[in-house]
């Protein structure tokens, strides 16, 4: 992949309730829309680039794979919370991962985390999803038993197990529970793959509070199951929905920076939107890259003096989350168009708010 190409910034955003609502799949002509403005970016010099913890082979489907493909050469995505970066690759016609920007868990600790039957199930998909990958599915499974074992693990005590219990203590199905492997991150969807509301209903945010309680507390006493690969496990946010396990470091900053190293752009060059930038939100750690311009769209707001409040009044109606970014959208574009820098259109936003 080529490395310190030439762009005059980069537009980078979250994806759900930020760009589209969580879990939604986009119409048609939202993706037209879509590529009209990567488009318009792409004609400036502007990288896309969305970042999110959904896999790729998620929001392949949702998003990227509807995307032009003589677009796609200016769209790069960091997914599965920042353990993955894929690029389009014109010769095989696809998006590929970058692996040298890939940084995973080890297969004791997704054992350990997900116990062998659903570990299984996701190195059947990983094997699927990568058809050039070789591996003997039962042969790795063996490795990180015996691995566990050394270190005076049992995969018999796996956390997904124990929040399953708890699930059934209070009342749920745990079959309805969806379980999503990206690699350097894991998304337990206890509800399952729903809308983020009925998350947020009082009965089921008080049991999925407890469950994250639980999670950070077995962790902790595991050592963060740092001793089973390069690094620790964390359960970082609440986020919208379900419960996420999460490589330390993984996260929207090790993206940005990654970005900023190899395309050579500035800080000062860079706009985020996202609908977390709050204190304890997945969009935060971007707040510690001085320089970045930083679009809060998000109802829950912490802006501080680095922050935009990107919530507008039109017509007595505050836009927020995906409406506000829309707006914020279609403004960078009418600006661009009538011939403004895009250092000049960041100066302004931040003129215009703060």
């Amino acid at each position: 992949m080529d490395r310190k190409l030439k762009y005059n910034g980069a537009w980078l955003t979250d994806i759900d309730d930020t760009l589209i609502l969580s879990g939604e799949r986009p119409s048609d002509d939202w993706i037209s829309s879509l590529s009209d403005f990567i488009k318009v970016l792409k004609e400036y010099g502007i990288l896309w680039v969305p970042m999110s913890g959904v896999a790729i082979v998620k929001l392949g489907d949702r998003i990227l794979n509807r995307i032009k493909p003589e677009l796609c050469s200016h769209v790069y995505y960091y997914g599965g919370d920042g353990s993955h970066k894929y690029y389009w690759d014109d010769l095989c016609n696809r998006w590929t991962d970058d692996i040298l920007f890939s940084r995973l868990f080890s297969d004791a600790q997704s054992l350990m985390i997900l116990g062998e039957i659903e570990f299984r199930e996701a190195l059947k998909q990983l094997k699927k999803v990568n058809s050039g990958e070789d591996f003997s599915v039962q042969e790795r499974i063996d490795a990180a038993h015996l691995i566990l074992k050394t270190r005076g693990y049992s995969a018999k005590e796996c956390i997904l197990d124990r929040l399953k219990e708890k699930l059934l203590e209070n009342g749920f199905n745990p079959e309805k529970a969806e379980t999503y492997f990206r690699g350097g991150s894991i998304s337990w969807m206890m509800l399952g793959d729903v809308s983020a509301d009925p998350y947020h209903e009082p009965n089921n945010l008080k049991l999925r509070t407890e469950l994250i309680r639980i999670s950070r507390e077995w962790l902790t006493e595991r050592g963060f199951l740092e001793d089973l690969g390069a690094t620790g496990i964390w359960v970082p946010f609440p986020g919208a929905r379900g419960i996420k396990f999460v490589l330390q470091g993984n996260n929207k900053e090790r993206a940005s920076r990654e970005l900023l190293e190899w395309t050579g752009l500035k800080p000062e060059q860079i706009l985020f939107s996202g609908n977390e930038l709050f204190e304890g939100g997945n969009d935060n750690m971007i707040r510690n890259i001085t320089g970045v311009t930083l679009l809060s769209v998000g109802e829950k707001e912490d802006p501080g003096e680095d922050v935009i409040s990107g919530l507008i009044n039109e017509k007595g109606v505050t836009l927020s989350g995906v409406d506000s970014n829309t707006w914020w959208m279609n403004f960078v574009i009418t600006r661009l168009e009538r011939g403004d820098s895009w250092n000049e259109i960041l100066r302004e936003m931040k003129g215009a708010i703060n």
